[in-house]
């Protein structure tokens, strides 16, 4: 006998109590439900909201210059100057490695960090040993690097500055013109020099000095290891001090899959 017919000869009653138990417990799972539904939202509003406060306080968010790849940066060997913009020992390795660029820019990922030390209450958010003029040329630098079409023509700027030391951070037409000069988005270059962008990027420059624990300038450090010292005279530069000495160690540093450049074949030991 099926389960209507048992419920046609059991009392009205029992049939009501029966009823109102199956309201109750479909009322329960109802608000079970419900519930579920809440925890999940707000547990998924909570991860939202710690992502998006991770992101604010960490390094700048900003973009990858113009001649990244997508996987490039992995593949690049990371050289990275330690210098300040109007020290004469930073001018004298900046003059020796563009040869160096000029050889093996293709493979080489360029990273300025800037010693000096951080204030929140400095216009430029930091205090230079050469004043504020070093924090301004500083800033420059750093925005001609990351606005580039390419490594070779940030390194043009760099020397079109470097050819008037005196006047770097101080004379704003000056590195305008280098940026221009050396075919960068000038319009670009200028909005990062005077807004935010710029003081971030000076910012991460100078911690990454400080986590380094670098403070002389200039220091440089090849595939993360300290390379050379130019300190009123090179020095701690066991594998030379050449343009050459330098081109040799970025090759022997290379591992990414695309031809290295043809100057790597003078080197076949590090091939």
């Amino acid at each position: 006998m099926g389960e209507s017919s048992h419920l046609l000869l059991r009392p009205k009653a029992d049939y009501d109590v029966e009823q109102a138990r199956n309201r109750k417990r479909g009322g329960i799972r109802k608000w079970i439900a419900v519930g579920t539904i809440a925890v999940i939202l707000v547990l998924l509003a909570i991860s939202g909201r710690q992502q998006f406060v991770h992101k604010d306080l960490g390094a700048p968010q900003v973009d990858k210059p113009s001649d990244y790849g997508a996987s490039e940066a992995e593949e690049k060997v990371r050289v990275e100057f330690f210098v300040m913009s109007r020290c004469p020992d930073a001018v004298k390795m900046e003059q020796v490695f563009s040869q160096v660029v000029d050889s093996v820019h293709s493979i080489m990922d360029v990273q300025l960090s800037f010693i000096a030390s951080l204030d929140p209450n400095a216009t430029t958010g930091a205090v230079c040993k050469h004043g504020e003029h070093e924090c301004r040329g500083n800033i420059d630098e750093l925005c001609a690097l990351h606005h580039r079409p390419n490594l070779p023509s940030f390194w043009r700027f760099l020397g079109c500055l470097n050819n008037r030391v005196e006047d770097i951070g101080k004379d704003k037409d000056l590195a305008l013109r280098c940026a221009s000069a050396a075919g960068l988005d000038a319009a670009a270059f200028l909005a990062c020099t005077s807004q935010d962008e710029g003081r971030a990027l000076f910012k991460l420059s100078v911690e990454n000095a400080l986590v380094a624990g670098v403070n002389t300038s200039a220091t440089v450090f090849i595939d993360g290891k300290k390379r050379c010292v130019e300190d009123a005279g090179w020095r701690e530069c066991p594998g030379g001090h050449q343009p050459e000495d330098f081109i040799r160690d970025i090759c022997a540093a290379y591992k990414g899959l695309a031809q290295p450049p043809s100057v790597c074949a003078q080197y076949p030991h590090v091939l």
